[in-house]
C-alpha cells in the first residue's frame, strides 16, 4: 500500500507471499490471501488512501477489472474529499456563529457594565475558563440574561 500511495499508481501482485514489496505475509497466510490489486484513491493528484482487492486464489486481473477498480477508488476518493470539505465548511460556519455571539455579548457588556471592548472580551474569556464552558456558551448566557 505504501508503494501505491507513494507512486500514485496501481500495483498488481499475483502471489502476495512471493512479492518482496508485500509486507503483511503472515496476515496473508492466516487470511488465505493470494492475489492483490491495489489502487490509489486520488483527488487532484493527491493520494488520500489506497483501495485493495484480494483473491483467495491466483488471479490475473484483467484490464476491465483494473479499470473498474480504479474508477471505484476514484469515486470513493471524491466522496471522501467532498465530505471532508463539507465538514470543514460546517466547522467554519460554527466558528463564525460563535464569533458573532461573542461580539453581541461584548456589546451587551459594554452597554451594561461600561466596559471597553477589550475588557468585555477578557470578561467572557475569564468566565469561560473559570466555568470550563466555551466562550460561545458564556456569550449565549450573557445574551439570554439580556432578554430577561
Amino acid at each position: 500500500m505504501g508503494y501505491v500511495a507513494q507512486h500514485n499508481r496501481p500495483y498488481v501482485i499475483k502471489h502476495v507471499l512471493e512479492d518482496p514489496r508485500f509486507k503483511e505475509k503472515e496476515l496473508a497466510r492466516k487470511m488465505g490471501l493470494v492475489s492483490m490489486l491495489s489502487v490509489p484513491m486520488s483527488v487532484k493528484e493527491r493520494v488520500i488512501g489506497v483501495l485493495n482487492c484480494y483473491t483467495s486464489f491466483p488471479h490475473d486481473f484483467s484490464e476491465t477489472e483494473k479499470n473498474l477498480f480504479n474508477t471505484l477508488a476514484n469515486q470513493a476518493a471524491v466522496a471522501i474529499y467532498n465530505t471532508e470539505l463539507m465538514v470543514r465548511t460546517k466547522v467554519i460556519q460554527e466558528e463564525l456563529e460563535a464569533r458573532k455571539l461573542v461580539e453581541r455579548a461584548k456589546d451587551v457588556l459594554i452597554r451594561r457594565r461600561n466596559m471597553t471592548g477589550e475588557q468585555a472580551y477578557r470578561w467572557i474569556q475569564k468566565r469561560s475558563m473559570d466555568s470550563r464552558k466555551s466562550m460561545r456558551e458564556v456569550a449565549e448566557a450573557v445574551l439570554l440574561s439580556e432578554e430577561i
